[in-house]
């Protein structure tokens, strides 16, 4: 009996062990979209149930929104769920696995990727299913928005690094020390100096698919007491201005959705709030720099503390860390602002 009792207990230690390494190589080999403050690197080391806001969307939203900032001028706590080219079907899932963790006062909704429903591409959703824990909830994404996939292909979701592991002779630097301090949020000093292209007249009807997992979003804002803001940051041409004049009339569409729903619809590129510059504000055609990023961000934190009353916690012992992570972030943005001077 002792020696049936040993025996399986070595085979579960066997197997936590396996479980724990398999998990933290999945970690250092999955894709992280090139950025050393990928989101999922830190989250889940948060302390339960200490963010006050939360922020989901696509690149175009860890380019704006600077925790950081949030924390040293309002004392606001915030965590960026963005990944590259998110899907609003993601973003529900995102924030299904976080309120697991999590108790948001306000959720940040980007809104680049609202036009379109075409959530099935294996990239984007990897990029923000394979840093999330295996669970009930990340089982349900996968089933949900991978239908296509064979049982065999639908493992290489749950187990990444299956997917992964030839990247050995590819890792770098960031693979191995993420920039957690970044909380998610995506830093660039890079200039882009473009001219700001207008919107459209017209608007364009938001698909059925959007409209669905959109409407899951704010019923699970609802049901947990949760302020839901949508934004759109401004950008210019990539491809066309005709491609891009569709994009932005999605936006006028969310804009009447949004009215009709009391839900805030920030656009920044119509009501010229945030007084984001064409000419000194994007690091490319379409995301802003840390300048600009910096004006959005402070017009959210304004918006929110104006409105819906989150608590200060500047000063308060349990938040100590946060101050030490703006500190390493200031030493980035005095580092990149002496180099380019220099």
């Amino acid at each position: 009996m002792k020696k049936t009792v040993r025996w399986i207990f070595s085979i579960a230690l066997f197997l936590i062990c396996f479980l724990f390494l398999l998990g933290r190589a999945t970690q250092i080999f999955r894709n992280k979209g090139g950025h050393p403050s990928d989101m999922v690197h830190s989250f889940y080391s948060l302390d339960r149930d200490s963010i006050d806001v939360i922020s989901l969307g696509s690149s175009h939203g860890y380019t704006s929104i600077q925790p950081n900032i949030l924390w040293k001028e309002f004392g606001m706590t915030s965590y960026v769920l963005c990944s590259p080219q998110q899907p609003i079907a993601m973003s529900y899932y995102l924030l299904k696995e976080a309120l697991n963790y999590q108790h948001p006062k306000v959720v940040l909704l980007e809104s680049y990727y609202m036009r379109t429903d075409s959530w099935e591409l294996e990239v984007p959703l990897r990029f923000a299913l394979d840093g999330m824990r295996m669970g009930k909830t990340k089982l349900e994404a996968i089933m949900d928005l991978r239908k296509d996939l064979s049982w065999k292909e639908k493992i290489s979701y749950c187990l990444p690094f299956f997917k992964y592991h030839s990247r050995w002779n590819s890792l770098e630097d960031r693979d191995f020390n993420a920039k957690t301090y970044l909380k998610g949020s995506v830093l660039s000093y890079n200039v882009y100096s473009q001219e700001d292209p207008g919107l459209p007249d017209k608007r364009k009807r938001i698909s059925k698919g959007v409209r669905e997992y959109l409407e899951k979003i704010i019923q699970l804002c609802d049901e947990n007491e949760i302020q839901l803001i949508i934004y759109a940051t401004p950008y210019g041409v990539v491809d066309t201005q005709e491609k891009y004049l569709r994009r932005q009339a999605i936006n006028l569409s969310l804009e009447k959705y949004c009215a009709r729903q009391d839900i805030p619809f920030l656009f920044y590129q119509k009501t010229g709030e945030a007084q984001i510059d064409f000419a000194e504000d994007f690091s490319d055609a379409t995301h802003l720099n840390a300048k600009g990023a910096a004006k959005i961000t402070r017009h959210l934190g304004n918006y929110i503390a104006e409105r819906y009353g989150l608590p200060d916690h500047r000063g308060d012992a349990a938040y100590r860390s946060w101050d030490e992570d703006y500190e390493k972030y200031q030493r980035d943005v005095d580092a990149a602002t002496a180099a380019q001077e220099g």
